[in-house]
């Protein structure tokens, strides 16, 4: 899809600037999680990226209101692995829960608990994390 048919829905134009510079990526065994990739160039290339999106109208989003949608999906997304794949072990589910990044602050030691050797592992890391 071209960059117009996101330039007027603001979430839609976030995301659409975090995916194309890989600041996030969304789980491919769990499609309703978003996982934040934790790369602060990108992010900020993300940023960059946004405020150049036109709307059809020919205006571009405020500022403020870039700012707080960015601080919302990024707080939304889960940090650098999905929680699904984690904590179950196996990256294949047949559930998937659609509110789990709601709860992304319990997720963020958990998965150390449940899978001591995780941090070592890279097996359930996204492409770029290691």
């Amino acid at each position: 899809m071209s960059v117009k048919s996101y330039a007027d829905d603001l979430g839609s134009a976030v995301h659409y600037a975090l995916e194309t510079t890989h600041a996030v990526a969304v789980c491919p065994f769990h499609l309703c999680v978003t996982v934040r990739i934790g790369d602060d160039a990108a992010e900020s290339h993300a940023v960059a990226r946004a405020r150049k999106v036109v709307k059809s109208d020919g205006t571009t989003w405020e500022e403020e209101l870039l700012r707080k949608e960015f601080g919302r999906q990024l707080n939304k997304a889960a940090d650098r692995y999905c929680p699904h794949c984690a904590l179950s072990g196996d990256p294949v589910t047949t559930q998937c829960d659609s509110y789990v990044n709601s709860f992304r602050p319990a997720f963020a030691d958990d998965h150390k608990k449940a899978v001591p050797g995780l941090q070592d592992e890279t097996q359930f890391a996204l492409r770029g994390l290691r």
